[in-house]
């Protein structure tokens, strides 16, 4: 019996350190990382590491639970990969994708729609492409999430 209330109260104690997003929370006074509001809810700067906890993976802001403001996404050598760009007026929103080089890879909207069964990210409309030199390349267009060829009337 004794042995079982020891092990309880060591799982008690231990568990919250195991249950971090990410290395120890900081402070930066009087702002917190990591955090949640009074329902559970992500809210506030987030940084969200790799299972190490030493590289960056993700760097934004929730506001009781919705990604708000300017997001990043880095490679897992640290430089920037993706930004996304969140307002609350519109469900969709502006995401930019850089090259291993830093030049602008790709720029388009994207949205996520919520469903009782299924949370579901897709791109949409036109997206420009440009390539390792930061040049425009081409156009693409989504609907939903899957890109469409479009006919060009020839001549």
């Amino acid at each position: 019996m004794n042995r079982r209330f020891i092990f309880l109260l060591l799982l008690i104690l231990v568990l919250p350190l195991l249950t971090q997003a990410g290395p120890p929370l900081k402070k930066l006074w009087p702002f917190h990382i990591n955090r949640f509001d009074k329902e559970g809810r992500f809210h506030g700067r987030w940084k969200l590491y790799d299972a190490e906890q030493t590289i960056l993976i993700r760097n934004g802001r929730f506001r009781h639970g919705k990604e708000v403001g300017k997001w990043r996404y880095y490679y897992p050598d640290g430089k920037l990969r993706k930004v996304e760009y969140h307002t609350n007026k519109s469900a969709g929103f502006l995401i930019r994708f850089y090259h291993d080089n830093g030049q602008l890879e790709k720029e388009g909207m994207a949205q996520v729609v919520e469903t009782e069964r299924e949370i579901r990210y897709f791109w949409y409309g036109t997206w420009q492409v440009y390539d390792r030199q930061g040049q425009f390349s081409h156009t693409e267009y989504y609907e939903k999430g899957k890109e469409i060829k479009l006919k060009l009337a020839e001549d």
